[in-house]
Parts: structure tokens; sequence; C-alpha cells
């Protein structure tokens, strides 16, 4: 028997007609209200209910100004609820459903014949779906289908319970809203299910961005019975970089009172509910509400890798390197190649040999122990492994080094390796063993270990160790890419008091790569002690280095006051103070919070707020300019050129990628030199410009220049031009150098994103992002003695390609949308250095026109249903982006002007 509403009378009218106990009274008559709900149950007991159950999903386009033709698909069966066992608040419900089809828009309706005619049962404790009863040979869409029914069940009846609930979404954060005695809104953030990760990309700008929320709206009768429960949810999926790339998909699942049933419902004769369950598992199985993925959605084509290489072959030759068609293909076969076994591999690498270069690079990014097994296998013969062999080992490690998610098991054989290589010493592999300690080190840092991981405590130990060796610096590189907060003090111990300016520079441009938040105050006074050098002298490139610590660690009013009175001192250091005077004039063009208090620093002190001061005299140059932005990526790029007697002695260019306030680093190329000021500092009128020379060390310089090349943080093995005068002097009369010459040439991973989200109707939903970047590098250098001249030109080509796959739905139907986006963007650099009558020094910086292309096709289809149905709609866009000749500073243009003039 249902309980009667009590009833609960309140004379507003009597003789206490004050506000206190109008509002007593309201109060009172609400709370009656809410429990003759919670004495309610939604599915009244012995009764039979009918209902209609509506399952709707769409695709649907970003940013769309006219109205897209729709994507979806819908499901509707009809439901007959018997309950079948009732005890106090708890409950067993049988549901059997019929007359089901699938539809898509337009005409496409097609019935269902291949649903079994199988009833699933829901038991409620407390009058709350706790686990649902399935037969046995359910399949996992059809399961995750009862779920979502059951979960449209769980009603709490007041605000004051618990404010997590666990569903088909699994455990999710829940907040009610009680309209009405009748109208209860639900509304779902958080869910467990909504970011089933298998991978991930560590830096932001280079991942996704997903928003997602649900809300559920029941409406009930007077007496609480169910009348209809509407589950509304959005999942909103784009590229961090790129929110206008992307997908918006809804759902939406109705279960809506039709009648009650006129079939007597037969009632389970036992003492429990453990008892009446018990009874129905000769066939049947108990399931949690939570559901699980359907593995079906993430199929891929039937196809073995060997097949898709050789049919995307022709867009992975040596010339396409540079091009977004390799980046393309690239992405495009991941996905198999991840499923791919070692034997596959070797044969691969057996058959395309002429292609070995593009495959070392697809292999890298794969990251399963199988393809490095077949890489190394293929190519390391130990002792009797060729130059070639060592080159192509090298390529795949850099393109490893990107990894962001290794199997570790590759972690441990390089490691492996490394203590093998130890005992066996030899000159001949120290290129390939720098670079398997560099890559170690990175994958390290991107594996996410735990402090105490013995992995990690014996890479960190090996490395620490190799700071006492003769090639300490490769140590400190090391470091460098593994950024384990615990060697943080090793490294201020190398900067502090090495002897050898270059361990120095590379300790600090280490720890120049830590987050500022890993660094502490006594820190700081370390880092203000190299730049002030208030205990010894230090390397002009060493103090730039600490300078950017310093400024990274969001400097206090005070403490940039101290760096604008450096400004005024006495220090003979020009080219530092103009480092100095344009980095905080760059920070203040970035950060409004800066700005202000930069311009308040500076009105403070007027012996620095002047031309004799702020009118540097240095060539050094730090600056920052927007490459691109909104409707294609927003990219900047960061360049510092540090300056020494008119040469360049440190110099980088970095690639920046933004999305919102997160930034991530694609691309970094370094440029050092060292004693070259002697070749041009012989000027017949160098004495005669009027500004005194750059302090110096003592120690003597080694004529030496070098490459150090950075790819979305993994720092790879430096590349020397030349080490020492007579090198130098053979590339300058032989013009080996004066040609295009190419400095790195690779395909590397840059988006990488993998997750499935259980939508509440219990379609899973399937979204991978993966990208390319294809680089060629590649520069000349002309010398002239005779005319005290020299030119030098980088060109930069970058092929960039994003491909994304959404897919949703259910056994009988699916949605799914494949974009590609693809750009070239192009950056060439020239250098005009005259020292034939003092020092010119005249830089351009160009980038062409560069066009980004966004293709997108969505598709739905009903499928195991007759006959199937298939519509697929495409469109594309294009943005065209017009070439620019960046202004560098006014110093620069006055150089370039001389420069022309002479």
């Amino acid at each position: 028997m249902q309980q009667r509403n009590r009833q609960t009378t309140c004379n507003i009218n009597s003789s206490n007609k004050n506000n206190a106990g109008k509002m007593f009274c309201s109060l009172l008559l609400l709370s009656s209200c809410l429990v003759a709900i919670r004495a309610s149950s939604l599915i009244p007991p012995r009764t039979q209910q009918l209902f209609v159950l509506q399952s709707a999903v769409s695709l649907e386009k970003l940013n769309t100004a006219a109205k897209a033709e729709e994507v979806s698909y819908n499901f509707e069966t009809q439901l007959k609820v018997n309950s079948v066992w009732s005890q106090d608040e708890s409950q067993l419900l049988e549901i059997h459903h019929s007359k089901h089809y699938v539809a898509a828009p337009g005409k496409a309706k097609r019935s269902i014949t291949s649903l079994p005619d199988r009833p699933f049962y829901i038991a409620l404790v407390k009058g709350q779906p706790e686990q649902l009863i399935a037969h046995t040979s359910r399949d996992q869409s059809l399961l995750n289908l009862e779920r979502g029914v059951a979960s449209l069940l769980q009603l709490r009846r007041s605000s004051g319970e618990a404010d997590t609930e666990l569903d088909v979404s699994g455990h999710c954060r829940v907040r009610y809203n009680f309209k009405s005695t009748t109208r209860v809104e639900k509304h779902k953030t958080d869910c467990a299910l909504w970011d089933l990760r298998v991978s991930y990309h560590p830096e932001q700008a280079l991942g996704v961005s997903q928003n997602s929320q649900e809300q559920v709206d029941y409406e009930l009768s007077a007496d609480g019975a169910l009348l209809r429960a509407e589950s509304k949810e959005t999942h909103r999926l784009t590229l961090a970089a790129k929110p206008d790339v992307g997908s918006l998909v809804r759902g939406n699942l109705r279960l809506q009172h039709l009648a009650e049933g006129a079939e007597q419902v037969q009632q389970l004769e036992h003492a429990t509910l453990e008892a009446a369950m018990e009874s129905l598992l000769e066939w049947y199985r108990v399931f949690p509400l939570e559901a699980d993925v359907d593995g079906a959605i993430g199929e891929l084509k039937k196809q073995t890798l060997l097949e898709q290489f050789e049919q995307s072959a022709e867009q992975l030759q040596e010339e396409d390197v540079g091009k977004s068609s390799l980046a393309l293909a690239y992405a495009q076969l991941l996905p198999l190649a991840r499923l791919t076994k070692q034997p596959e591999f070797e044969e691969l690498l057996q058959t395309h040999g002429k292609l070995a270069t593009q495959l070392v690079d697809l292999l890298g990014a794969v990251q399963t122990y199988d393809a490095h097994n077949a890489t190394f296998g293929h190519f390391y013969k130990g002792a009797e492994t060729s130059q070639q062999s060592l080159e192509l080992l090298e390529k795949y490690l850099q393109s490893l080094a990107v990894a962001t998610h290794p199997e570790r098991a590759i972690l441990e054989h390089l490691f492996g390796w490394l203590q093998q290589q130890e005992k066996i010493g030899g000159a001949k592999q120290s290129k390939l063993r720098d670079s398997v300690l560099q890559t170690l080190a990175t994958l390290t840092r991107q594996s996410g270990l735990d402090a105490n991981d013995a992995l990690l405590q014996q890479l960190r130990d090996l490395l620490i160790d190799g700071l006492s060796s003769k090639d300490a610096s490769l140590y400190v590189r090391a470091l460098q890419n593994l950024r384990d907060p615990l060697t943080i003090d090793v490294l201020l111990k190398q900067a502090t008091e090495s002897k050898d300016a270059k361990i120095t520079v590379a300790a600090l441009q280490a720890l120049k790569s830590f987050p500022a938040a890993n660094f502490a105050t006594p820190h700081r006074q370390l880092f203000e002690s190299i730049f002030y050098q208030r205990q010894r002298r230090f390397d002009s490139s060493a103090r730039t280095l600490a300078l950017d610590v310093l400024l990274a660690m969001r400097p206090s009013a005070e403490q940039l006051g101290q760096l604008l009175d450096y400004l005024a001192s006495n220090d003979r250091q020009f080219e530092l103070k103009t480092y100095v005077l344009q980095k905080l004039r760059m920070l203040a063009e970035i950060c409004p919070r800066f700005r202000g208090m930069f311009r308040s620093a500076l009105t403070q002190r007027e012996h620095v707020n002047n031309y004799n001061v702020l009118g540097q005299r240095g060539l050094t140059t730090v600056l920052t300019r927007q490459l691109s932005q909104s409707p294609a990526f927003n990219e900047t790029l960061l360049s510092t050129q540090e300056v020494y007697q008119g040469i360049l002695k440190r110099g980088s260019v970095e690639f920046l990628l933004h999305a919102g306030r997160e930034q991530a680093s694609s691309f970094k190329l370094g440029i050092y030199t060292a004693g070259l000021g002697s070749l041009v500092g012989d000027s017949d009128e160098a004495a005669d410009d009027g500004i005194p020379a750059d302090d110096e060390l003592q120690s003597e310089e080694t004529v030496t220049a070098g490459m150090e090349i950075s790819v979305q943080g993994a720092q790879l093995r430096p590349l020397i031009f030349f080490n020492g005068q007579t090198e130098l002097m053979g590339h300058v009369w032989g013009g080996s150098a004066s040609d295009s010459t190419p400095a790195y040439q690779a395909t590397t991973l840059a988006q990488d994103h993998e997750h499935y989200i259980v939508l509440a109707s219990g379609a899973t939903l399937h979204w991978r992002v993966l990208g390319a970047r294809s680089v060629d590098l590649n520069g000349k250098v002309g010398f002239s003695l005779w005319n005290r001249n020299a030119q030098t030109e980088i060109q930069q080509n970058t092929g960039s390609a994003v491909v994304g796959h959404i897919a949703v739905g259910f056994t009988y139907a699916k949605l799914v949308q494949d974009f590609t986006l693809t750009h070239e963007p192009k950056l060439s650099l020239q250098a005009d250095l005259d020292f034939y009558s003092g020092i010119k020094l005249c830089m351009q910086l160009q980038r062409p026109e560069q066009l980004l292309t966004y293709s997108n096709v969505r598709s739905v289809y009903l499928q195991n249903v007759e006959p199937a149905y298939a519509k697929h709609l495409r469109s594309t866009l294009t943005h065209k982006s017009a070439g620019r000749t960046f202004a560098l500073n006014q110093k620069n243009n006055e150089m370039c002007n001389q420069i022309i003039e002479s």
C-alpha cells in the first residue's frame, strides 16, 4: 500500500499575523511536501508502468554563423517497467523493451530486429539505483544503455544529501534545484568517465580543452511517481591552441511516462532484495552502475602498417621534409603504428631502407617497446655499427625524446645500455652515448616518475657522478633535460663554484629551464650574487642567464629598483646593460602589472631615467614578435642576441605556441661562439667608436662555434661547427660553409592526446588528436677577410599538421568527425656584419606568406540494421596570412642603413 500524504494545515490569517509566523508556516508547508516526496517511489510498488525511451546524439561544428546541416542519430524504444519485488525503500524493477528503431536526419529510419528480447533488472536501495542485473550475453554498448536508464532513476529527495553520486558516468559532483514539489533539476559536473585519458600532452598549449556539463530534469506526479526524466549534456572539445577547431557533442536521453500497464505484476517471493537478485543469477550477472568503455568505437580500419606506409610513401620522400604533406602522412600513420608488433616493424625497416630517415622519426613517436626493440635491433650492432646506422639511431632518439608517454621498458633498456657503455668505453660511439643520455633524461621527466622511483634515483646518481668527469657539460645538459628539483642545489654549486665558464653557463641554462616555483629565497640570493658579481667575476652569458631566472621569479618593486640602479652603475659591461634594459622593456610590453611597476620605479629614479643611461650603446638585442594569430595559431618569436666585441656570442630564436595564458616552446635554435673577436677586432677605427671594451676574463678562449637545438623543451646534443682556428680557416678558405647546408631535418610529434567519454545514454565517445611538425633548418655563411665582412642566412621551413578524430555512438548508430589542420610557416634570418671601418651588424627577419587549411568531414552511420546507411558532410576553410618583415630595434635599423649606404 502506498503511504498517503500527511495533511498539514496552517492558518496564516490567525491572530499571529506577523512575518515570522508567515515564514514559519511557509517552511512547514514546503517541509511537508518534501517529506511526501521522500515517502513515495518513482515507480509505485507492485505496478506496471509504460515508458518511451528516446536517445539523441549530435555532432555540431564550432563557431558557425550559418546553421550547418545536422549530423545526429536518434534511438527510440518502448519500456515496460514491472515492480517485481519491494520492501520498505528497497525495490527490484524488471524492464522489457520493444519496438526499437534508429534514425538519422532526413528519411533515414531503420527498425532494429536484432535486439534480444530479454529483460534487465534494476536494484534500488533506499530508493536509489545501486546495481544492474543483465543477461551475461549483453554487448557492452547495450549494457551501458541500460545503465543509463537506471541512472535516470537516481533522484535525491532533499538538498541536504551528499553532493556526489555514482551513475553511468562514474562519480559526479551534483547539485539539486527543487523548483517545486513536482519539478526538480539536477546539475552534474566533474564526472569521472568524462575524461578517461589514454594519453595526453603535459604542455597545456599542445593539449586539448574540454568543457562538459549535464542537467537532468525530473517531472513527478503529485504522489511522487516519475512522469519524465530528461538528461541534456554538452561536451565541447577543442584544441587548446586553437579553440575554433574541434566539435560540440550534444546528448539527450529522455524517459517519458505513457500510462500505467494493465498487466498484473507477479511478485518474486523472497524475504530480502539479495535473495530476489540471487534467484536471477542462473543466466544473469550483477553489474555496477558505472559504465565501461565500449572499445569498438575506437577500432581502426583493418589494415597493416606496411600497407598503409606504402600508400603514403609518396609523401614521405626526402624532398618532402619541411612540408605539411609529410607531417600529415606521419600523423595519420601513428594510430596503427602504436598497435603494430615488432616483427612487422622489422619487415618495414628491411623493405623500406631508402626511407629510413623518415621511418626512424615515425618509430620514435610510436613510443612502444616493440618499435624500440625493432629499431635498436636493426641498426645497432655493437662495435660493428656503421656510421650511417649510428646517425639513424641518433635521429630515432631525437624523435623519441619528444615522446610524452613512453613505455617504461624503453627507459630501462636505455639505462642498461648506458651502464654497459660505461664499462666498454670508446670514443667511436660517444655521440650516440650523448644522445642516449639526453633522451633518457627527457623521457624520465616526461614519464612523471615518483621522486623515490628506483630508476629515477639511479639516473640522478649517474648524472651527479658524471659532473666530476671530463665531459661535465654533457651531464649538466642531461640534468637540464631531467629537471629534477632535487638536483637544483647541485646545479647551483656548479654555477657558483666551477672555474670553467662553459660549465657555469651550462649549469645556469639548466637552472633557467626549471619552473620558477621550484626556487626559494636562498636560491634568489645566489642568482643575485652571480648577476651582481658579489663574490667573484662571471662570464657575461652567465650573468644574463641569472637575470632571466630572477625575472622569472617575479621581482618585487625593491628588487626591480636594484636592477634599474645597476644600469647607472660604473660596470663597463655595456652589452650586459643593454640586455637588462631590453629585457625589462620587453616584459613591460607583455605584462600590464610589470609595466606599471617598471614605470613607477623609473619615475622614482632621476639618475636612471635619462638618455645618458637609457640610450644604451650595445648591439645586444632582446625582443619578442607576433608571428601569427587567430584565425591562425597564436605563435610568437622570442629572439635573444648577446653580442661581444661586435660578434654574436650567444643567440637564440625560440618559437612559442600560446593557448590563453599557457605557452609551450615548439622549437628553439641557439648559436654560440667564442674567440672570434680577434678576427674582427683589428679594424683601423675600432678605437674611435667611443665604446669602451667590455671586461675580459683572464683565460684564453679557443676559437669555436656551434649550434644548440631544443625541440619542445628537449635539449638535443649540440652540433659543433668548428673547434679551433685551424678548422675555422679551413671553412673560410675552402668556402665549405658558403653553400646552403642542412643543420636539422626531422619530423617530430606535437599534439598527442587520446581519451574517452561516456555519455548519459551509455554511448561511448572517442577523441584523438595527433599533431606533427616537419622541420627543415638550413643555413650558409660567407666570410671575407679581404673585404672584412660576413653574411649569414638561416632558413627554416616547417610543415605542420594536426589530425583529429571524434567518434561517438553505440551498437546501431555512430557519428564520426575527422578533421585536418595544415600550414607551412617559414622564417628567414639574414645577418650582415661589416668590420672594415668600425663594427656594423644588420639583421633582417622575414616571414613569407602562409596558408592555413582546415578540412572537416562529419559522418553519420546506421549500422547492424537493414539496409545500412551512411552520409558524409565535407567542408574546407582556408586562411591566408600576408608575409612580414619584422622591425627589430632602432639601433639595428641605423646599422642596416649604414651598411646599405657603404
